[in-house]
């Protein structure tokens, strides 16, 4: 371990400033969520049709989160390149 104050390394890009918190994310998120508890209540009533309405709500949230994503509501992806010394991370 070095006692130099500037040893040391930059990350290969600036984090995105918006934290991953998208559109398709918060629809992931809350959909799943919904359908944990919508199955939760299946198995204390343990009844059929809840169960599957819970898993089906889990679905249709991660299919609905994956088209969001492709239509641009989601996390945009880093542009493809040279990463090393293309530029000031600060910019």
């Amino acid at each position: 371990m070095s006692t130099d104050p500037t040893s040391y390394e930059l990350p290969p890009a600036v984090p995105f400033a918006n934290e991953g918190k998208t559109v398709a994310g918060w629809t992931l998120t809350w959909g799943v969520a919904l359908g944990v508890l919508v199955f939760g209540i299946g198995m204390v009533m343990w009844e059929a049709w809840v169960l599957i309405t819970g898993g089906a709500i889990g679905l249709v949230a991660l299919i609905a989160s994956q088209v969001l994503r492709a239509m641009g509501f989601g996390q945009r992806s880093r542009p493809r390149g040279k990463v090393d010394g293309d530029g000031d991370w600060y910019a």
